[in-house]
């Protein structure tokens, strides 16, 4: 019986027989590996002095022009004016909406401690339409009565809103006819004013304005059901206050984002009992560890050690020595994922350095 028998291309051979082993080790690689969600801070463009940590907000832009309007009332009084208005409206309510969710961001941001005091208006029967500045010796007396450092004032606070409601006739040609269609829109045009008072260094640390516009439209075929999920006045008038907050806070507060980190889990039993510790959240406890392995281990485990030191002190905030230790591991033992860190940790760097 005549039969053929196929041998492989020498060189093709040893390429398939490399890219396999390459694959073997970086499966194996990788399965040593664990990955985590972390919490990055990007800074903000105005940076506050550390020296302030707390910070008591007041509203000083409400004054006896504000009024609380009640929800359904206002509604009904843009309603008999057939949802056409251009106005300025002062909501007393929307303005407070803005100071307390702003304590709450800027408290959530973990930056600041925050003190809004019962008694926050402190020119509510005053006519003045845009305050003058603090008195140090007014910053200085509120300091010390709710312990903070600085005080952050609403100065400033404006609303212009307009509203238009129109009925338009649609040509159907199926029925050959015309059905009307009802549509409405808000417009708010918001302008705040924010200062950080100092009064320690007798100092205005801060003052920024935010302004923007915001809109709102709908339309139906039955005017009632267009009017029962239309955004009310009321509700826009509070979305532009906690819309000024937002972009404010990101101005002088970080901003927290979820990326991702990988570590060394596998591969020795400190390393394992580490990573226990990890999900544990004891960093202090895992790098204790590591560094037991990084001061005495082979290289290869070394450097796996290293790269996890420099996690754990990017962890604790000392973005320098998670570079060192990064370096460390990379000068041990090259690895792909250790080059990505270093740059990763060097933008950050960037990040923080900047004025």
């Amino acid at each position: 019986m005549n039969y053929y028998k196929i041998y492989p291309n020498n060189l093709s051979f040893r390429r398939i027989f490399q890219m396999l082993i390459i694959v073997i080790l970086l499966f194996s690689s990788c399965s040593t590996m664990r990955t985590i969600p972390i919490e990055v801070a990007t800074l903000p463009k105005e940076r506050i002095p550390n020296e302030i940590q707390s910070l008591t907000l007041i509203n000083r832009a409400a004054n006896s022009r504000f009024k609380d309007f009640r929800g359904d009332s206002l509604q009904q009084v843009f309603y008999q004016r057939q949802f056409n208005v251009d106005t300025v409206l002062l909501d007393l309510k929307a303005s407070d909406t803005l100071l307390i969710a702003l304590g709450n961001i800027l408290f959530e941001s973990g930056r600041f401690d925050v003190v809004i005091p019962e008694n926050r208006f402190p020119n509510i029967n005053s006519y003045r339409y845009i305050p003058t500045a603090l008195s140090w010796e007014e910053a200085d007396s509120l300091v010390h009565v709710y312990n903070t450092d600085a005080i952050l004032s609403l100065d400033y606070f404006n609303h212009h809103l307009v509203t238009k409601y129109r009925r338009m006739s649609v040509f159907n040609q199926s029925s050959n006819d015309f059905f009307p269609v009802y549509m409405a829109d808000i417009t708010i045009a918001y302008e705040t004013m924010f200062r950080i008072y100092y009064p320690f260094e007798k100092r205005l640390i801060s003052n920024i304005v935010v302004s923007d516009t915001l809109y709102w439209e709908d339309s139906d075929l039955d005017i009632r059901d267009l009017f029962k999920r239309f955004t009310t006045v009321k509700g826009a008038l509070i979305e532009a206050g906690i819309h000024a907050v937002l972009n404010y806070s990101e101005k002088i507060a970080p901003q927290w984002s979820t990326s991702q980190r990988n570590y060394f889990a596998k591969g020795h039993p400190m390393l394992e009992r580490a990573h226990q510790l990890v999900t544990l959240n004891d960093w202090q406890g895992a790098s204790d560890l590591w560094k037991k392995l990084a001061g005495s281990s082979p290289k290869s485990l070394k450097s796996k050690a290293e790269f996890n030191l420099a996690l754990a002190y990017e962890m604790f905030g000392d973005i320098e020595e998670a570079i060192r230790w990064a370096l460390k591991s990379y000068e041990t033992m090259y690895r792909p994922v250790t080059y990505n860190y270093i740059e990763r940790l060097n933008i950050r760097k960037q990040e923080i350095a900047q004025p």
